[in-house]
């Protein structure tokens, strides 16, 4: 009998933890999706190419949404697959915020392929193909390649071809002449040469880049965007002249 009663209290206190746990679990469920976690606060970093109301559209994130249900493993796969996002960190606010940190992939330039173009960042990475340019942007001539992924680097032929590109790109970007500069040609590293309106501008071999690249754009705000001409950045050390076309 002694043997009974205490299987029957063990029953009971088994019985008793059960229901604890169970309404623990309840009242925790209740709590995590009560109102007071939907969702009423989005701050997205924002980008050039896409608004914040299409970076939410993309991540299935919306306002009212329960904060909790936002799958943010499957927000980062989709993030990681976008060639113009770099990097992304999402956080939680609690109780009702989510903060998106994004580090942007920006077009600095085309690149032709086929009678379209490849745009491409400022280290050379193919972030889309398309058959118009949508901004004003440098077209960059004299790569040699068969083929190109997108999302990577163009596998150039002319590796130093690519290394000037991609040097002339970032000092151009730092410079804020990229709505400037119409063409690059990187076919003869020893003679690249830039065009801005009508004018031929022969930057020789790059030694010096980021001085030559400075004074390009120094020298062509002094010149009328109608003028036609050449203008010798190859060698700084010698007096800059243009010469006129007629």
């Amino acid at each position: 009998m002694a043997k009974n009663i205490k299987n029957h209290k063990k029953k009971t206190s088994f019985k008793n933890k059960f229901v604890f746990v169970f309404f623990a679990l309840a009242f925790t469920a209740m709590f995590l999706l009560s109102p007071i976690f939907a969702i009423t606060n989005i701050d997205i970093t924002p980008m050039d190419k896409y608004s914040k109301e299409q970076i939410c559209d993309m991540l299935n994130l919306k306002e009212g949404q329960n904060i909790f249900l936002f799958n943010r493993l499957a927000a980062n796969k989709i993030i990681k697959n976008n060639t113009y996002i770099e990097k992304a960190d999402i956080h939680y606010k609690l109780p009702n915020k989510i903060e998106i940190d994004i580090k942007e992939r920006k077009v600095r330039g085309y690149v032709p392929y086929m009678g379209a173009y490849l745009y491409i960042d400022e280290n050379g990475r193919v972030l889309e193909i398309n058959n118009d340019m949508v901004s004003a942007l440098p077209v960059v001539n004299g790569l040699k390649f068969t083929n190109f992924s997108i999302g990577e680097k163009i596998d150039a032929q002319n590796k130093d071809a690519f290394n000037i590109m991609v040097d002339i790109a970032q000092l151009m970007n730092k410079y804020e002449l990229l709505n400037i500069v119409v063409r690059i040609d990187v076919s003869d590293t020893s003679r690249v040469l830039a065009y801005v309106n009508s004018i031929e501008i022969n930057l020789g071999n790059m030694t010096n880049g980021d001085q030559k690249i400075r004074t390009l754009g120094e020298v062509v705000k002094n010149i009328n965007p109608n003028d036609k001409g050449t203008l010798d950045l190859s060698d700084l050390s010698k007096p800059i002249i243009f010469k006129y076309l007629t």
